[in-house]
């Protein structure tokens, strides 16, 4: 696979475009032109050329006009994951699961990238993100305004993917010099997005048993480590009487855990450990719940544990009588 795409100053869209292809197609070569001859010796021609075609794939000709259904325009990040996304995975879990892995696991996985990556680097490379922000937000006010102002300020300092390709533009470099820089960051690119598509795969398969092991009611119960964070922002209404979720930790240690009050708040809990045992370990843990075999409260009163499923779950339920609700 040859991969047409052009020279200069490298961006985050046709990095990443390049490592979704790259990776799919292991001996790719990239030529970095702006000479349409040069160019058409290419398989695929992404974000220049002016032209959309089967071949040619170039967000900023006049005639482009592909959006999300959120709103987001494509660029050529986006594009090449709507293209090659589902391929990508697929070899992922050839290369990376030792179990099969069903369709609509990959569906979810190939939306979860799209949304948290590839949507991130098109809103970048479209200069979209400060009208999206302000679509969202909605201003009416001057003080609103400035508020707005401050969040995208803040939003293009962040080192976010789009961020650490820009840095990786050295300066004073010559072609020869910018295209092995455009390369070395490709390569960055595409460890990043293998492992963030391993994630992905494992997050949906999670989500699908945290569903299935939800009883309903203010305690979630899981035996197994599982992205339940993740479970419940994607099904606000179905854990919306959740309160604490009782799981055990990498080191399968148990733990007691608040649920977030919102994905907006995820650091504000519905339920808070009571003030008296937080930032108490062990035995003066015990001393004042009563229990047993207790190990911590964390001294924000997020999260604790016991040393066995059945004190831990003695634990959570102590912590239902006794702990602080959110004010919402």
């Amino acid at each position: 696979m040859i991969i047409g795409t052009h020279n200069g100053s490298f961006h985050a869209d046709e990095t990443m475009a390049c490592a979704i292809i790259s990776y799919l197609y292991e001996n790719s070569q990239v030529i970095r032109s702006r000479d349409p001859d040069e160019l058409e010796k290419a398989d695929l021609i992404i974000d220049v050329s002016g032209i959309n075609d089967s071949r040619h794939f170039d967000h900023h000709s006049p005639a482009f006009n592909l959006s999300r259904d959120n709103g987001i325009r494509y660029a050529t990040a986006g594009l090449m994951w709507e293209k090659f996304g589902l391929e990508f995975l697929k070899k992922i879990v050839s290369r990376e699961f030792s179990e099969p892995v069903s369709q609509e696991v990959l569906k979810k996985a190939l939306l979860r990238i799209d949304t948290e990556v590839m949507s991130m680097i098109d809103l970048d490379d479209n200069g979209q993100l400060t009208e999206y922000v302000q679509d969202i937000i909605n201003p009416q006010t001057p003080d609103e305004y400035r508020i707005v102002n401050k969040l995208n300020e803040f939003y293009q300092n962040s080192p976010a993917i789009p961020y650490i390709v820009a840095m990786s533009n050295l300066p004073g470099l010559v072609q020869e010099e910018q295209d092995k820089a455009f390369m070395n960051t490709v390569k960055i690119l595409k460890g990043i997005l293998v492992n963030a598509s391993i994630n992905a795969i494992n997050t949906e398969t999670g989500i699908a048993k945290v569903v299935e092991s939800y009883q309903g009611g203010e305690l979630l119960i899981m035996h197994e480590k599982l992205p339940w964070t993740q479970a419940v922002f994607a099904n606000m209404e179905l854990f919306c009487n959740c309160l604490l979720a009782v799981y055990p930790d990498r080191e399968m240690r148990w733990r007691v855990q608040s649920l977030p009050l919102s994905k907006g708040q995820r650091f504000v809990n519905r339920l808070s450990a009571p003030k008296e045992w937080r930032g108490l370990n062990d035995e003066a843990l015990d001393k004042v719940t009563g229990l047993k075999n207790l190990n911590f409260i964390h001294r924000s009163g997020f999260t604790g544990g016991a040393s066995t499923f059945e004190d831990d779950l003695d634990l959570a339920k102590l912590w239902l009588k006794l702990g602080e609700r959110a004010q919402k």
